[in-house]
Protein backbone atom coordinates (compact mmCIF):
# COMPACT_ATOMS: atom_id res chain seq x y z
CA UNK A 1 0.00 0.00 0.00
CA UNK A 2 1.41 3.85 -0.88
CA UNK A 3 1.30 5.25 2.25
CA UNK A 4 1.70 9.08 1.22
CA UNK A 5 -0.95 8.74 -1.82
CA UNK A 6 -3.61 7.69 1.30
CA UNK A 7 -2.45 10.61 3.44
CA UNK A 8 -2.28 13.42 0.73
CA UNK A 9 -5.92 11.39 -0.78
CA UNK A 10 -7.32 13.06 2.57
CA UNK A 11 -6.44 16.42 1.46
CA UNK A 12 -8.46 18.95 -1.02
CA UNK A 13 -4.88 18.72 -3.42
CA UNK A 14 -4.27 16.39 -5.11
CA UNK A 15 -7.05 14.53 -5.63
CA UNK A 16 -8.85 11.88 -3.48
CA UNK A 17 -8.12 8.58 -3.13
CA UNK A 18 -10.04 5.55 -4.84
CA UNK A 19 -12.83 4.29 -2.46
CA UNK A 20 -11.06 1.03 -2.44
CA UNK A 21 -7.78 2.81 -1.50
CA UNK A 22 -9.99 4.42 1.48
CA UNK A 23 -11.26 1.17 2.22
CA UNK A 24 -7.78 -0.43 2.77
CA UNK A 25 -7.26 2.67 5.26
CA UNK A 26 -9.98 1.46 6.95
CA UNK A 27 -9.39 -1.62 7.01
CA UNK A 28 -5.87 -0.91 8.97
CA UNK A 29 -8.06 1.79 11.47
CA UNK A 30 -7.62 -0.84 14.46
CA UNK A 31 -3.44 -0.65 13.95
CA UNK A 32 -2.86 2.93 13.33
CA UNK A 33 -2.05 4.75 16.67
CA UNK A 34 -1.23 8.25 14.95
CA UNK A 35 -3.08 11.70 15.31
CA UNK A 36 -3.35 12.50 11.65
CA UNK A 37 -5.34 15.72 10.97
CA UNK A 38 -7.43 15.37 7.64
CA UNK A 39 -10.23 18.03 6.63
CA UNK A 40 -13.16 16.75 5.67
CA UNK A 41 -14.63 15.30 2.72
CA UNK A 42 -17.99 15.08 1.57
CA UNK A 43 -17.99 11.34 0.38
CA UNK A 44 -19.07 7.84 2.03
CA UNK A 45 -15.57 7.48 2.41
CA UNK A 46 -14.47 7.00 6.40
CA UNK A 47 -11.81 10.07 6.86
CA UNK A 48 -8.60 8.95 8.07
CA UNK A 49 -7.91 11.37 11.09
CA UNK A 50 -10.59 10.09 12.64
CA UNK A 51 -9.77 6.52 12.18
CA UNK A 52 -6.45 7.30 14.33
CA UNK A 53 -8.68 9.36 16.53
CA UNK A 54 -10.77 6.58 17.19
CA UNK A 55 -7.84 4.27 17.98
CA UNK A 56 -6.13 6.79 20.31
CA UNK A 57 -8.90 6.76 22.59
CA UNK A 58 -9.97 2.94 22.46
CA UNK A 59 -12.78 0.17 23.04
CA UNK A 60 -13.84 -1.57 26.36
CA UNK A 61 -13.46 -5.27 26.68
CA UNK A 62 -16.70 -7.51 26.36
CA UNK A 63 -18.74 -4.19 26.16
CA UNK A 64 -22.25 -5.16 24.66
CA UNK A 65 -23.40 -2.72 22.37
CA UNK A 66 -27.33 -2.45 20.55
CA UNK A 67 -28.12 -5.11 18.48
CA UNK A 68 -27.62 -4.94 14.48
CA UNK A 69 -28.58 -7.27 12.14
CA UNK A 70 -26.29 -10.35 12.18
CA UNK A 71 -24.42 -11.87 9.30
CA UNK A 72 -25.65 -14.87 6.96
CA UNK A 73 -25.10 -18.34 9.06
CA UNK A 74 -22.60 -20.97 6.97
CA UNK A 75 -22.88 -24.02 6.09
CA UNK A 76 -20.64 -26.93 5.80
CA UNK A 77 -20.11 -26.53 9.86
CA UNK A 78 -20.86 -28.48 13.08
CA UNK A 79 -21.84 -26.91 16.34
CA UNK A 80 -19.21 -27.28 19.47
CA UNK A 81 -20.59 -27.32 22.82
CA UNK A 82 -19.47 -24.28 24.98
CA UNK A 83 -18.53 -25.83 28.51
CA UNK A 84 -15.06 -25.26 27.34
CA UNK A 85 -12.43 -23.33 28.31
CA UNK A 86 -11.30 -19.95 26.49
CA UNK A 87 -8.35 -21.81 24.89
CA UNK A 88 -10.38 -24.63 23.87
CA UNK A 89 -12.78 -22.61 22.24
CA UNK A 90 -10.48 -21.01 19.95
CA UNK A 91 -8.79 -24.88 19.34
CA UNK A 92 -12.52 -25.35 18.64
CA UNK A 93 -13.01 -22.56 16.41
CA UNK A 94 -10.22 -23.41 14.41
CA UNK A 95 -11.52 -27.01 13.88
CA UNK A 96 -14.57 -25.53 12.15
CA UNK A 97 -12.45 -23.60 10.21
CA UNK A 98 -10.81 -26.10 8.27
CA UNK A 99 -14.22 -27.08 7.35
CA UNK A 100 -15.23 -24.19 4.76
CA UNK A 101 -15.50 -24.59 1.28
CA UNK A 102 -14.35 -23.01 -1.37
CA UNK A 103 -15.39 -21.31 -5.27
CA UNK A 104 -14.72 -18.58 -7.79
CA UNK A 105 -15.45 -15.82 -5.90
CA UNK A 106 -14.26 -14.51 -2.71
CA UNK A 107 -16.24 -11.79 -1.47
CA UNK A 108 -16.57 -10.13 1.61
CA UNK A 109 -18.95 -7.66 3.62
CA UNK A 110 -17.20 -5.52 6.41
CA UNK A 111 -18.50 -2.34 8.35
CA UNK A 112 -16.27 -0.33 10.55
CA UNK A 113 -17.36 2.27 13.20
CA UNK A 114 -15.76 4.92 15.46
CA UNK A 115 -17.50 6.26 18.49
CA UNK A 116 -17.65 10.06 18.65
CA UNK A 117 -19.30 12.51 21.37
CA UNK A 118 -22.48 14.37 19.53
CA UNK A 119 -21.97 18.08 19.84
CA UNK A 120 -24.36 21.13 20.04
CA UNK A 121 -27.87 21.45 21.53
CA UNK A 122 -29.01 18.10 21.54
CA UNK A 123 -25.57 16.84 21.88
CA UNK A 124 -23.61 15.16 25.52
CA UNK A 125 -24.08 11.93 24.63
CA UNK A 126 -21.54 9.46 22.37
CA UNK A 127 -22.94 7.95 18.77
CA UNK A 128 -21.26 5.52 16.03
CA UNK A 129 -20.16 7.07 12.74
CA UNK A 130 -20.06 3.85 10.50
CA UNK A 131 -19.34 3.18 6.64
CA UNK A 132 -19.48 -0.46 5.14
CA UNK A 133 -17.79 -1.95 1.75
CA UNK A 134 -18.45 -4.67 -0.12
CA UNK A 135 -15.61 -6.36 -2.19
CA UNK A 136 -15.39 -9.55 -4.78
CA UNK A 137 -12.68 -10.69 -6.64
CA UNK A 138 -12.44 -14.15 -8.66
CA UNK A 139 -10.55 -16.58 -8.14
CA UNK A 140 -8.35 -16.08 -11.83
CA UNK A 141 -7.41 -13.42 -13.76
CA UNK A 142 -10.45 -12.60 -16.30
CA UNK A 143 -12.84 -13.85 -13.87
CA UNK A 144 -13.17 -9.95 -12.74
CA UNK A 145 -13.45 -7.86 -9.63
CA UNK A 146 -15.29 -5.00 -8.15
CA UNK A 147 -15.30 -2.70 -4.55
CA UNK A 148 -18.69 -0.72 -3.22
CA UNK A 149 -18.66 1.17 -0.59
CA UNK A 150 -21.21 3.43 1.06
CA UNK A 151 -21.94 5.78 4.74
CA UNK A 152 -23.89 3.34 6.90
CA UNK A 153 -26.53 4.96 9.63
CA UNK A 154 -24.35 5.69 12.30
CA UNK A 155 -26.62 5.52 16.07
CA UNK A 156 -25.80 6.16 19.52
CA UNK A 157 -23.58 3.54 20.95
CA UNK A 158 -24.65 2.26 24.19
CA UNK A 159 -28.26 2.22 26.48
CA UNK A 160 -27.68 5.41 28.07
CA UNK A 161 -26.55 6.89 24.94
CA UNK A 162 -29.67 5.55 23.15
CA UNK A 163 -31.64 7.18 26.35
CA UNK A 164 -30.04 10.77 25.79
CA UNK A 165 -30.58 10.72 21.93
CA UNK A 166 -34.51 10.25 22.79
CA UNK A 167 -34.33 12.84 25.89
CA UNK A 168 -32.79 15.23 22.68
CA UNK A 169 -35.63 14.91 20.35
CA UNK A 170 -34.09 11.52 17.97
CA UNK A 171 -32.32 14.44 15.93
CA UNK A 172 -32.20 12.64 12.78
CA UNK A 173 -27.77 13.30 12.22
CA UNK A 174 -25.38 15.09 14.52
CA UNK A 175 -21.81 16.92 14.63
CA UNK A 176 -18.76 15.17 15.88
CA UNK A 177 -15.35 17.05 16.52
CA UNK A 178 -13.06 14.10 16.95
CA UNK A 179 -9.02 15.45 16.38
CA UNK A 180 -11.22 19.56 15.73
CA UNK A 181 -12.20 18.43 13.12
CA UNK A 182 -16.49 18.76 12.51
CA UNK A 183 -18.02 15.77 10.47
CA UNK A 184 -21.99 14.96 10.20
CA UNK A 185 -22.85 11.71 11.58
CA UNK A 186 -26.82 11.01 9.54
CA UNK A 187 -29.26 7.78 10.90
CA UNK A 188 -29.72 7.30 7.67
CA UNK A 189 -27.45 5.05 5.50
CA UNK A 190 -26.09 6.13 2.07
CA UNK A 191 -26.35 4.40 -1.59
CA UNK A 192 -23.83 1.93 -2.42
CA UNK A 193 -20.80 3.56 -4.62
CA UNK A 194 -19.10 1.04 -7.11
CA UNK A 195 -15.39 1.68 -7.66
CA UNK A 196 -13.28 0.35 -9.92
CA UNK A 197 -14.85 -2.76 -11.21
CA UNK A 198 -12.76 -4.31 -13.33
CA UNK A 199 -14.16 -7.35 -15.88
CA UNK A 200 -10.61 -8.70 -16.61
CA UNK A 201 -8.83 -8.63 -13.16
CA UNK A 202 -9.31 -11.12 -10.52
CA UNK A 203 -6.65 -13.75 -9.22
CA UNK A 204 -4.93 -11.02 -6.96
CA UNK A 205 -5.66 -11.10 -3.09
CA UNK A 206 -3.71 -9.00 -0.45
CA UNK A 207 -2.92 -9.65 2.89
CA UNK A 208 -2.42 -5.78 4.23
CA UNK A 209 1.15 -5.55 5.32
CA UNK A 210 2.64 -8.98 4.15
CA UNK A 211 1.85 -8.77 0.10
CA UNK A 212 0.03 -9.81 -2.81
CA UNK A 213 -0.72 -13.50 -3.35
CA UNK A 214 -2.29 -15.33 -6.35
CA UNK A 215 -4.81 -17.85 -5.72
CA UNK A 216 -2.42 -20.66 -6.98
CA UNK A 217 0.15 -18.91 -4.03
CA UNK A 218 -2.85 -19.16 -1.42
CA UNK A 219 -2.94 -22.51 -1.90
CA UNK A 220 0.53 -22.91 -0.92
CA UNK A 221 1.07 -21.14 2.40
CA UNK A 222 2.36 -22.99 5.02
CA UNK A 223 -0.32 -24.46 7.87
CA UNK A 224 2.41 -24.69 11.15
CA UNK A 225 1.83 -21.73 13.08
CA UNK A 226 5.53 -20.77 13.22
CA UNK A 227 6.01 -20.95 9.68
CA UNK A 228 3.02 -19.08 9.58
CA UNK A 229 4.55 -16.37 11.65
CA UNK A 230 7.64 -16.12 9.46
CA UNK A 231 5.40 -15.38 6.72
CA UNK A 232 3.32 -12.42 8.49
CA UNK A 233 6.43 -10.70 10.00
CA UNK A 234 9.77 -11.39 8.52
CA UNK A 235 11.15 -10.55 5.11
CA UNK A 236 9.95 -7.69 3.16
CA UNK A 237 6.20 -6.99 1.36
CA UNK A 238 5.63 -9.18 -1.40
CA UNK A 239 3.94 -7.89 -5.10
CA UNK A 240 2.78 -10.07 -8.01
CA UNK A 241 4.31 -8.42 -10.25
CA UNK A 242 8.06 -8.20 -9.18
CA UNK A 243 9.93 -6.76 -6.50
CA UNK A 244 9.57 -6.08 -2.81
CA UNK A 245 8.44 -3.51 -0.68
CA UNK A 246 8.67 -2.49 3.13
CA UNK A 247 9.45 -5.00 5.80
CA UNK A 248 7.06 -6.94 7.06
CA UNK A 249 7.51 -6.58 10.85
CA UNK A 250 4.67 -7.48 13.67
CA UNK A 251 7.12 -9.07 16.87
CA UNK A 252 5.01 -7.72 19.68
CA UNK A 253 1.55 -9.37 20.38
CA UNK A 254 -0.48 -7.31 18.79
CA UNK A 255 1.39 -6.61 16.12
CA UNK A 256 0.89 -10.10 15.40
CA UNK A 257 -2.75 -10.36 16.53
CA UNK A 258 -3.65 -7.36 14.37
CA UNK A 259 -1.61 -9.14 10.80
CA UNK A 260 -3.36 -12.58 11.32
CA UNK A 261 -6.66 -10.27 11.43
CA UNK A 262 -6.23 -9.42 8.34
CA UNK A 263 -5.38 -12.42 6.79
CA UNK A 264 -8.75 -13.77 7.87
CA UNK A 265 -10.98 -11.08 7.24
CA UNK A 266 -9.28 -10.04 3.99
CA UNK A 267 -7.97 -12.54 2.16
CA UNK A 268 -9.14 -16.16 1.01
CA UNK A 269 -6.44 -18.05 2.69
CA UNK A 270 -7.11 -21.50 2.31
CA UNK A 271 -9.40 -23.50 5.57
CA UNK A 272 -6.33 -25.52 6.70
CA UNK A 273 -3.95 -22.15 6.67
CA UNK A 274 -6.82 -20.27 8.31
CA UNK A 275 -6.83 -22.81 11.30
CA UNK A 276 -3.01 -22.69 11.55
CA UNK A 277 -3.11 -18.88 12.14
CA UNK A 278 -6.20 -19.13 14.67
CA UNK A 279 -3.79 -21.43 16.47
CA UNK A 280 -0.72 -19.45 15.79
CA UNK A 281 -2.66 -16.39 17.99
CA UNK A 282 -4.17 -18.96 20.40
CA UNK A 283 -0.89 -20.07 22.05
CA UNK A 284 0.88 -16.48 21.17
CA UNK A 285 2.90 -15.14 24.03
CA UNK A 286 1.40 -11.89 25.10
CA UNK A 287 -1.60 -12.52 23.57
CA UNK A 288 -4.55 -13.38 25.87
CA UNK A 289 -8.04 -15.39 26.00
CA UNK A 290 -10.99 -14.16 26.18
CA UNK A 291 -13.50 -16.80 26.18
CA UNK A 292 -16.95 -16.04 25.59
CA UNK A 293 -17.61 -12.70 24.72
CA UNK A 294 -20.09 -10.51 22.46
CA UNK A 295 -19.45 -8.85 19.40
CA UNK A 296 -20.06 -4.88 18.72
CA UNK A 297 -23.27 -6.48 16.57
CA UNK A 298 -24.44 -8.35 19.25
CA UNK A 299 -23.16 -11.80 18.19
CA UNK A 300 -22.18 -14.34 20.38
CA UNK A 301 -17.80 -14.68 20.07
CA UNK A 302 -14.69 -16.32 21.59
CA UNK A 303 -11.98 -13.42 21.58
CA UNK A 304 -8.44 -13.24 21.89
CA UNK A 305 -6.69 -10.05 23.11
CA UNK A 306 -3.45 -8.22 23.43
CA UNK A 307 -2.46 -4.33 24.65
CA UNK A 308 -1.59 -1.40 22.64
CA UNK A 309 1.23 0.88 22.61
CA UNK A 310 -0.35 4.31 22.67
CA UNK A 311 0.97 7.75 22.30
CA UNK A 312 0.22 11.24 23.65
CA UNK A 313 -1.45 9.37 27.31
CA UNK A 314 -4.18 8.02 25.80
CA UNK A 315 -4.26 5.07 28.58
CA UNK A 316 -4.20 1.42 28.36
CA UNK A 317 -6.00 -0.16 25.51
CA UNK A 318 -6.62 -3.57 24.18
CA UNK A 319 -7.11 -4.89 20.82
CA UNK A 320 -9.79 -7.55 20.54
CA UNK A 321 -9.96 -9.92 17.64
CA UNK A 322 -13.60 -12.11 17.68
CA UNK A 323 -14.48 -15.68 16.55
CA UNK A 324 -17.60 -17.70 15.47
CA UNK A 325 -16.54 -20.63 18.01
CA UNK A 326 -19.55 -22.65 15.56
CA UNK A 327 -17.98 -21.67 12.36
CA UNK A 328 -14.75 -20.99 13.16
CA UNK A 329 -15.23 -17.17 10.81
CA UNK A 330 -13.59 -14.02 11.99
CA UNK A 331 -16.29 -12.06 12.97
CA UNK A 332 -13.99 -8.87 13.62
CA UNK A 333 -11.58 -6.53 15.30
CA UNK A 334 -11.86 -3.78 18.04
CA UNK A 335 -10.37 -1.91 20.46
CA UNK A 336 -11.08 -1.65 24.32
CA UNK A 337 -9.77 1.22 26.72
CA UNK A 338 -8.90 -0.27 29.76
CA UNK A 339 -8.06 2.48 31.55
CA UNK A 340 -8.05 6.71 30.52
CA UNK A 341 -5.21 8.47 30.05
CA UNK A 342 -4.24 12.02 30.78
CA UNK A 343 -5.25 13.54 27.45
CA UNK A 344 -8.34 10.81 27.25
CA UNK A 345 -11.65 12.25 27.02
CA UNK A 346 -14.37 12.47 29.71
CA UNK A 347 -16.56 10.05 28.13
CA UNK A 348 -13.72 7.63 27.17
CA UNK A 349 -14.04 5.31 30.58
CA UNK A 350 -13.66 1.86 30.54
CA UNK A 351 -16.14 -0.05 28.95
CA UNK A 352 -16.43 2.16 26.25
CA UNK A 353 -16.10 1.30 22.54
CA UNK A 354 -14.02 3.69 20.26
CA UNK A 355 -13.35 1.43 16.86
CA UNK A 356 -14.58 -1.43 15.32
CA UNK A 357 -14.04 -3.43 12.41
CA UNK A 358 -17.38 -6.18 11.88
CA UNK A 359 -17.19 -8.62 8.91
CA UNK A 360 -20.88 -9.52 8.13
CA UNK A 361 -19.95 -11.75 5.95
CA UNK A 362 -17.56 -13.16 3.73
CA UNK A 363 -16.07 -16.44 1.94
CA UNK A 364 -16.80 -18.11 -1.43
CA UNK A 365 -19.59 -18.45 -4.29
CA UNK A 366 -20.07 -19.62 -7.08
CA UNK A 367 -22.56 -17.32 -8.66
CA UNK A 368 -20.96 -13.20 -8.95
CA UNK A 369 -21.49 -11.31 -6.14
CA UNK A 370 -23.36 -8.17 -5.53
CA UNK A 371 -24.01 -5.80 -2.78
CA UNK A 372 -26.84 -6.36 0.27
CA UNK A 373 -29.80 -4.02 -0.51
Amino acid sequence: MKELRLVRGVYDDPAPPSAEAAAAARRRMLSQDDTARPRSRRTWRMPLGLVAAATAAAVAAGMTLAHDDPARPRTGVQPMPHALSPRDMMLAAASQAELQQQGRYWYTHQRFAFAALALGRTGGYVVEKRSEYFRWTGRTRGDGQSFYGRSFAGKPQTRADADAWRAAGSPSSWTVRPSGVSRTVRTKSGAWQEDHPNDQGGGAFLISGVGQFTYQELQELPTDPEELRKLLCEGSVKFIAGGSGAPRRCNDPTGVLTRVFFALADTPVPPKVRAGLMRLITDYPGVRQLGAVTDPLGRSAVGLAAPIDTVDDHGKIQREVLFDQRTGNVLGSRNVQLEPGHNSQKWQVPGRTLAYQAVLDSGWSNAKPSPPD
